[in-house]
């Protein structure tokens, strides 16, 4: 009996060690191989129709960006992302309790926060702590030299409407008046604060201004409202051009934030001719960033629906910061990692090399910046009209907000 006992102790212990090494080991698995993890929280919306139609596609966007980047070498030391994600409400109190969160139940090494209510409120947080934050869709006002923490890599409607109102005057020069919709929070107003800026150094008119609710569902009383300025241009969400239309709207259309699915609900027929002006692999833009496009089919193929402007930013974020930590040589090292991103040091993205800048917007110089494309609706695709590169977009934002 104690032999046969004896020999199942042996088979057991051999079970265990072969279960183990086929699963993996876990962490302790990747501490063995050298490889360390770096923590980082990500603040999106995940509930509600602003996790629809945002948050859930970016959460898998930063998933697949860290999946691209796999381990990466800093100093001398491997490393691979751990994200750990969180619902930030897209709303103040949201963001606050998952930076909160972040900082106290995981103790994170860095942090994003998508909205720019949930953004601005985790800054005195990560200020306090000196952890960096990323923030997507706040305006240039959020950052500045008393948050040296903060910075932002998803496009910013602040360095690209100077460029869509340079482009505009230019080719459209019958265009005067503008009228103005989006969303009634943070966000929407980091975009119209940046289209009116721009718009009065061009000596362009704003004749209407609508901030609509997140949850509105009945836009007509809008556009019937936005009808009666009579503009030239309306900068406005899909929904809206097509009302207008409706109802017998023959001036320009732009949209700030477009969606693919957004156009197909629409119709293409009823967008045709619509322009946009932030950075995306649009149509013909394609060919000019293969890895970009190639990363946009991949998302689509693996999760069955559209990677939103937002959602292919996202994924960019992880190339920026690990660009960041790798030509810092630290990922311990705040003040280290700060002074690299301020170097004005290009990091390897999708869409080429891109470095932060913007030190004329925001006094140190903490955003990303991207090309600009001026694109507008055609058939069932997208035509590139032309194209600013990164440092012509920086150089028109700059003398705009000089």
């Amino acid at each position: 009996m104690k032999k046969w006992l004896s020999a199942a102790a042996v088979v057991v212990l051999c079970l265990v060690l072969v279960i183990g090494i086929a699963c993996g080991g876990g962490e302790g698995e990747e501490e063995a191989k050298g490889v360390r993890e770096l923590k980082w929280g990500i603040g999106i919306p995940l509930t509600g129709s602003v996790g629809a139609v945002v948050g859930i596609a970016a959460d898998h966007a930063f998933h697949l960006g860290a999946e691209k980047v796999g381990v990466f070498t800093v100093g001398g030391e491997q490393y691979r992302w751990k994200l750990i994600v969180e619902d930030n409400l897209w709303s103040t109190a949201g963001g606050t309790a998952a930076a909160m969160k972040f900082v106290y139940e995981y103790d994170v090494d860095f942090m994003h926060q998508a909205g720019a209510d949930p953004g601005v409120a985790a800054q005195p947080i990560c200020e306090e702590r000196g952890t960096i934050l990323d923030i997507a869709a706040a305006s240039r006002e959020a950052f500045g030299p008393e948050r040296p923490h903060c910075f932002q890599v998803a496009a910013s409607w602040s360095l690209h409407a100077p460029v869509f109102f340079d482009w505009l005057t230019k080719e459209h020069p019958e265009v005067k008046r503008i009228a103005l919709q989006a969303s009634d929070d943070v966000t929407g107003y980091s975009v119209t604060d940046a289209l009116e800026e721009a718009a009065e150094y061009y000596g362009l008119e704003i004749v209407a201004k609508e901030m609509t609710p997140l949850a509105m569902v009945e836009f007509y009383p809008t556009a019937t409202r936005i009808m009666a300025r009579d503009p030239d241009l309306v900068i406005t969400s899909d929904t809206i051009v097509v009302i207008m239309r409706d109802m017998g709207y023959e001036g320009l259309a732009s949209m700030w934030y477009p969606t693919i699915a957004g156009i197909e609900r629409q119709g293409w027929d009823n967008l045709q001719g619509t322009l946009i002006w932030i950075p995306y692999p649009y149509g013909e833009w394609r060919e000019r960033f293969p890895e970009a496009a190639a990363l946009v089919a991949e998302f689509q193929d693996r999760w069955g629906f559209e990677m939103h402007p937002a959602a292919f930013w996202a994924s960019n974020v992880v190339y920026c910061l690990t660009g960041a930590l790798e030509a810092a040589g630290t990922v311990d090292d705040a003040d280290k990692i700060i002074e690299s991103m301020e170097s004005g040091v290009k990091y390897h993205t999708t869409m080429g090399d891109l470095g932060y800048g913007g030190e004329v917007l925001d006094g140190v110089g903490h955003m990303i910046v991207w090309p600009t494309p001026i694109v507008e609706i055609s058939g069932e695709d997208f035509h590139v009209i032309t194209e600013y590169t990164p440092d012509e977009t920086e150089a028109i934002a700059s003398e705009v907000y000089r």
